[in-house]
């Protein structure tokens, strides 16, 4: 009879163990995810950009991504972090250390440096990706999806 409090409360602990929802990502996040093609500024390279829900790490105010692409020469991978109001965080840009000609690795190192410096994105339709970064003017990157 003395281990029935004892019981009773570990019976308690796993049912709202267990009843706690999963976290899951906002519809408005939730269009991030897929492939993103560069638009503009006018690229002749095609640049890519790849979102990934970040499972490892569930969202609560900030849904955590995975991202990768394809620059100018290079391939990279960064993790982005985004809220419903439009805030984009971008941190940990690595990409592989090819070798590419003079141009490509200007406009590679320019497109690594706004990547780097997002601050807010904008789904403006289901095809339509503005990501806004700063520095000493706004400037916007805008992206396509890739069916």
């Amino acid at each position: 009879m003395k281990n029935r409090p004892i019981v009773f409360l570990l019976l308690l602990l796993l049912t709202s163990q267990c009843s706690q929802k999963e976290a899951t990502v906002a519809p408005k996040i939730a269009t991030l995810i897929g492939t993103w093609k560069l638009v503009q500024p006018d690229s002749s390279y095609a640049v890519t950009l790849q979102f990934a829900y970040d499972s490892a790490n569930p969202p609560h105010d900030i849904t955590p991504f995975l991202a990768s692409g394809k620059a100018s020469v290079n391939t990279y991978t960064l993790r982005l972090f985004a809220t419903l109001d439009g805030v984009l965080v971008a941190e940990n840009l690595a990409s592989t250390q090819v070798a590419g000609s003079p141009e490509a690795m200007s406009f590679e190192q320019a497109y690594f440096t706004n990547l780097k410096a997002a601050v807010r994105y904008e789904v403006t339709t289901n095809d339509q990706l503005r990501l806004y970064h700063g520095g000493a003017q706004p400037h916007v990157m805008v992206y396509e999806r890739m069916k």
